[in-house]
């Protein structure tokens, strides 16, 4: 399928950041109102303890966008006579080596571990772990937001090894898979693109969706020229040295970059092993240390009964479920079709709960908590759901689409929700 090539998300010519701040902020407001309405009980989001003791600025930034989705939320609940709130802020678990996230698979009756720094682990699983967060595996990118997959096997039938390291990796999407929903592409005028031009390069520009592709404009101070004169293309480079697989090589300016992070991997995996199996996140090198999942993960974790232990409101970059079977440990393995119909499954699953996340986020982002910026925006939003309401695929598209933008969740509902009064 084409993808749609328009300066708006899902408008012809609308505001594409006004409507990617709608779209994850319905989002965040449509899963807390969900969770409230159904566990009749609180849901937080947390940043990581040693940020916010170097800088409480960011913990009462925080505090601000958890306070205006709470006010949002509770004035909805009370609307439709369910429980009223709380949507709160607060702190992750705090980082250790070895440090786990762990997705609590919910349908088994499972929960989280009392600590994260100490999972139950099987006998081998306990050996592969200590590699991974020691860092001596040496496929795993170990840079900024080294989440890496992992999974516990304690099957004592058939398949019984634990599965790792999973680390996150970049793909791309192509207009001829058939395998993606529909996606969208800024049209080539649209200003999205200027800042992704080459620097003295005119009409050369990063791919859409690539990590650091929007410092394009921006000269270099790295000494290896060969990695590039701007700082995208420095940051490219140094994001694949540092171990991540770029899955399908280089983008043209008509593909969009996708990044699938190891913990969803890991429930891939996971679910095809069974009940008996645990997906984890184990934090890896010096440069991560936020015990949190994503929001853009969370959806899909809760979408598919594995919650995630703590949640955080900050970036999930062109995030991306897998949409086909990736063996970073066995590249030339042929998948099975069980393999191939869990991630059909699973992502099933995922878009049918995410258009419910932003249906029911849209009516919580009604006229007295919206900001009088994004008005327009939401509508907008509103009414492509409503005229794609046979695209069932609809909802998770727009996330994906909203996340190549790139900016922090908590920045998004800062902009789009009133301040509480």
């Amino acid at each position: 399928m084409a993808f749609r090539e328009t300066n708006g998300i899902v408008s012809t010519d609308g505001d594409a950041v006004a409507e990617a701040d709608v779209i994850m902020t319905a989002a965040a407001l449509g899963l807390a109102a969900l969770h409230i309405a159904g566990t009749k009980s609180p849901i937080q989001f947390d940043m990581d303890p040693l940020e916010a003791g170097k800088d409480p600025t960011k913990l009462t930034f925080l505090q601000e966008a958890v306070n205006r989705m709470d006010a949002a939320v509770a004035a909805y609940l009370e609307k439709e006579g369910k429980m009223a709130g709380y949507v709160k802020a607060g702190t992750s678990p705090g980082y250790d080596p070895g440090a786990v996230i762990m997705g609590v698979y919910a349908l088994a009756g499972q929960s989280a571990p009392s600590k994260v720094t100490a999972p139950e682990l099987s006998v081998e699983g306990k050996k592969l772990w200590e590699k991974i967060w020691n860092d001596n595996v040496a496929k795993q990118y170990k840079g900024r937001g080294a989440y890496t997959g992992f999974v516990d096997n304690h099957n004592t039938e058939g398949d019984t090894k634990p599965i790792g390291p999973l680390s996150s990796a970049r793909f791309v999407a192509k207009d001829s898979d058939e395998k993606l929903p529909s996606r969208w592409l800024p049209a080539t005028e649209n200003e999205l693109w200027r800042s992704r031009e080459r620097l003295g390069k005119k009409g050369d520009v990063v791919s859409w969706g690539i990590i650091g592709g929007e410092r394009a404009n921006n000269k270099s101070a790295a000494k290896d020229a060969e990695k590039g004169t701007n700082e995208a293309d420095v940051i490219i480079a140094d994001v694949k040295a540092i171990g991540m697989e770029y899955v399908g090589g280089d983008l043209t300016k008509d593909e969009i970059a996708m990044y699938t992070h190891g913990m969803i991997q890991a429930i891939y995996r996971a679910y095809h092993l069974g009940p008996s199996c645990s997906p984890y996140e184990i934090a890896v090198g010096s440069l991560t240390k936020k015990m949190a999942s994503c929001l853009t993960c969370t959806l899909f974790m809760t979408a598919n009964g594995y919650p995630p232990n703590s949640i955080h409101l900050g970036r999930g970059e062109s995030w991306a479920p897998l949409f086909s079977p990736y063996y970073p440990e066995d590249p030339h393995r042929q998948p099975t079709a069980q393999e191939a119909a869990v991630i059909r499954d699973l992502n099933n699953r995922w878009y049918e709960k995410c258009l419910e996340y932003l249906q029911t986020g849209l009516k919580v982002l009604d006229d007295t908590h919206i900001a009088e910026s994004h008005g327009k925006s939401r509508d907008a939003v509103r009414k492509y759901l409503e005229e794609h309401a046979t695209d069932e695929k609809a909802g998770g598209a727009l996330i994906l689409d909203a996340v190549t933008i790139h900016d922090g969740e908590a920045e998004r509902i800062h902009r789009t929700l009133q301040p509480v009064a």
